[in-house]
């Protein structure tokens, strides 16, 4: 029942998508009968791919980023802590398949920056942010004193850095955390939790700082490098021939990504773990349904899930910027109404708030934020504006706003920031504005990036004024008004 579950969730979550781009691309004149065909099959691709990866998840990663928690919670050696939080993390990232679509695409532009040297910058990034946040739940360190250090750190290193590595770097904050991070460190952080349960914090805020650490890898990794070349974003068309190639490719390309995973869990249980051997069986063959899931769905991507999104980008475009937005804002809209952890934040808040935020209000705060985020993520790809002309403003508010938001609700604001970045925002809408740039005459590839950085933005400033509002209601009822 599980896996039917799954299966839903995730349709739910891609066809939106799938049939507003088919009636788009046929209007347009995007589509033949054959690219048509190619289309729905990688459709079926992507779904099945994420379904099996999410049934991988739930019944391996899962439990056993719950099991090594535990055992680390078990050392009282602060160091030792922090050091295998940090390799946890790293290895965790480095198969994410949110960051391998978003390296790919960012190789695909800048042909300069190797999609391994990119994922390995956010892997290092989320390890140590990760071995960060364990230093603050156990030594208990304010949130927001450390969240307000990581980003002074940012925009300090930003203001030195290329527009095109600070637009990728708030890109990688957003895509890192992912299907596959965030249940683990998610269950790695609760284990550690356990040990200090001075405030409902200390369950919180884990994904936030997975998420600043490859900002600032992402942003020194631009300090470093040259500025490169431009390549193209168009790809070859693929037929049947290209489908068993791309298969056979994201085989061998993603078992080398698993191989530290797995060999860390071989390690963790014949050292520490010692789980019962049916249970080790199990657990493990959750890790093999992720590789499979990953491959297949990497295999739909690259056929024609993503082409299309370009193709209908260029397409939308050529004939007017106010179709391209109105369609970037309902497939925003889609994103986020049929994202499974979305629903999952919103009766989570509305737990938190006993009620006074209901869900469906934040739903649709949350729906209209991403879509409007899609929108000025497009006019910025379509005239080539500065990435600062929304980050500096947007994080500023942020910042002041999390001064007046009660600390449980900071928290989860940050956590939140990766929330409505899913599989789709790499795989289909960064796609979208990458072909819009190519249609435009006025802009560049690079312009393209800042999608998912804009998308990530909006539900930590939502999130933070409902968090106000909900505090204003507390004190107004305590007053008796």
């Amino acid at each position: 029942m599980d896996l039917l579950r799954q299966l839903k969730e995730v349709a739910l979550s891609v066809l939106p998508i799938a049939i507003f781009a088919v009636v788009l691309s046929l209007a347009a004149g995007v589509m033949d009968g054959a690219e048509l065909g190619r289309f729905m099959l990688s459709c079926l691709l992507v779904i099945a791919g994420l379904t099996i990866f999410l049934r991988g998840v739930d019944i391996g990663i899962t439990p056993i980023g719950n099991r090594i928690g535990g055992a680390m919670t078990k050392s009282r050696s602060l160091p030792i802590m922090l050091i295998a939080a940090a390799i946890l993390g790293m290895i965790i990232t480095i198969p994410e398949p949110d960051v391998q679509v978003l390296a790919s695409q960012v190789h695909q532009v800048r042909d300069s920056i190797s999609v391994t040297m990119l994922v390995m910058a956010i892997a290092a990034g989320v390890g140590i942010f990760f071995a960060v946040s364990i230093a603050r739940t156990i030594l208990g360190w304010p949130m927001k004193a450390v969240i307000f250090t990581g980003f002074a750190l940012i925009f300090l290193i930003a203001a030195f850095t290329d527009d095109f590595f600070v637009s990728i770097a708030f890109d990688s904050g957003g895509a890192t955390t992912g299907p596959l991070s965030v249940p683990f460190i998610m269950a790695l952080g609760m284990g550690v939790a356990h040990i200090r349960k001075h405030s409902d914090e200390a369950e919180f805020g884990y994904v936030a700082f997975a998420s600043i650490g490859p900002v600032l890898a992402v942003l020194l990794l631009g300090l470093l490098s040259g500025s490169g070349q431009e390549g193209s974003a168009a790809a070859a068309e693929a037929g049947p021939e290209g489908l068993m190639a791309i298969m056979g490719a994201k085989f061998s390309e993603v078992g080398i990504s698993l191989l530290p995973l797995i060999a860390v869990c071989i390690l963790m249980q014949v050292l520490v773990l010692r789980m019962p051997r049916t249970e080790a069986i199990r657990e493990f063959a959750g890790i093999i349904y992720s590789y499979i899931g990953i491959v297949i769905f990497f295999t739909g991507v690259e056929y024609s899930f993503s082409d299309v999104a370009k193709e209908l980008g260029s397409a939308l475009i050529a004939i007017h910027p106010l179709l391209l937005y109105a369609s970037g804002f309902i497939f925003g809209l889609c994103v986020v109404l049929a994202e499974p952890a979305v629903i999952v934040l919103t009766g989570q808040v509305e737990d938190v708030s006993s009620g006074r935020i209901p869900r469906r209000i934040m739903l649709a705060a949350l729906a209209l934020g991403v879509g409007l985020a899609v929108v000025m993520a497009l006019i910025r790809t379509v005239h080539a504006l500065s990435i600062w002309t929304f980050i500096l403003p947007g994080y500023a508010v942020i910042m002041l706003l999390m001064i007046k938001t009660p600390g449980l609700f900071s928290a989860i604001a940050f956590d939140s920031g990766g929330v409505a970045t899913g599989p789709m925002s790499s795989a289909f809408l960064l796609p979208l504005a990458i072909g819009a740039a190519e249609g435009s005459a006025a802009s560049s590839l690079a312009a393209s990036f800042g999608m998912i950085a804009m998308i990530a933005m909006m539900p930590i400033l939502l999130i933070e004024l409902l968090g106000i509002i909900y505090q204003k209601r507390i004190s107004k009822a305590e007053r008796g008004e």
